[in-house]
């Protein structure tokens, strides 16, 4: 299996490779972003990896919508449509998730690391405070699952000593350069930049455990009074809103007629069965995506 991925990492960057060089200046901002994944594979590689891709799918889906024109019987005009606009659609759905999988997933990164980083400031200080070298402070930090992302990038820098050959500090300045979070890499800059002018390192770590702490507790302060504003929206869009409407729909149901050429009970039904679940279903989807992780 990994020889085929090889294989097909290859072929794609012989048929697309010059299409990367023509136009990489459009892929540059996502190179940072796969470097902080630690993503093993080069820009280029990825890149011609999605046009692939891609191409495979469009195709693929060419192929699907014409064998589903003839076995389901569609018309002419209808059969049109879907073998030209399902494979489009397909195309663009593959392209986008491809092209936005190491943003996202850098992004989680960087949310998992500034949530959990005024907890490991802490259980670093005392670490250090015993006298413990950075090193095996790192070491330690590996063992806590709880702190997430930043368990990986210690188990990065513990990798850049012990399995590079690196020194302590080269080893957390190129975890640093990779890491997604600005707070972690000022926090890992700072750490280095102590080391080598021979600073108290018990002490800045306790500095910076001080002030992550104080960010996370304005954060949560924060979000808390936007999740009461999101309550608000939603007593008001989503709970007295459909009432009111339901209750005005039951009245003129005793009238009759039609609205938008469905009569009342089957409006009521749609409200009901479709359109409130679809919009609570939304706003918990909005309320997780903007979840801070505070």
């Amino acid at each position: 299996m990994a020889g085929i991925y090889k294989f097909y990492r290859r072929f794609s960057v012989a048929i697309f490779g010059s299409v990367y060089e023509r136009y990489a200046a459009y892929f540059a901002s996502v190179k940072p972003h796969l470097m902080s994944i630690n993503s093993e594979m080069p820009l280029k590689v990825w890149i011609c990896t999605i046009f692939m891709t891609t191409v495979v799918a469009f195709f693929a889906s060419v192929a699907a919508a014409v064998l589903a024109s003839f076995l389901l019987a569609f018309d002419a005009v209808f059969s049109i449509v879907v073998i030209t606009l399902m494979p489009v659609l397909a195309a663009a759905v593959v392209f986008f998730v491809f092209y936005i999988y190491p943003i996202q997933k850098s992004t989680s990164i960087k949310n998992s690391i500034e949530t959990d980083l005024p907890f490991a400031l802490a259980h670093m200080n005392a670490i250090v405070s015993s006298g413990i070298p950075p090193e095996f402070m790192f070491d330690m930090l590996t063992d806590y699952e709880e702190y997430g992302a930043i368990a990986e990038q210690s188990k990065l820098v513990v990798r850049n000593i012990r399995t590079f050959g690196m020194s302590s500090i080269n080893a957390i300045n190129e975890v640093a350069a990779r890491t997604p979070s600005d707070m972690l890499k000022q926090v890992l800059g700072g750490m280095t930049q102590t080391i080598e002018k021979g600073g108290n390192l018990v002490e800045y770590i306790s500095e910076m455990a001080d002030k992550a702490m104080f960010d996370y507790r304005i954060r949560r302060e924060k979000y808390l009074k936007t999740l009461s504003t999101y309550a608000d929206i939603y007593t008001a869009l989503l709970v007295a809103a459909p009432l009111m409407m339901l209750s005005v729909l039951g009245i003129m149901s005793l009238i009759g007629g039609t609205v938008l050429g469905m009569t009342i009970d089957e409006l009521i039904l749609l409200m009901t069965w479709l359109v409130l679940p679809a919009l609570n279903i939304s706003f918990l989807a909005f309320v997780h995506v903007t979840y801070p992780g505070v």
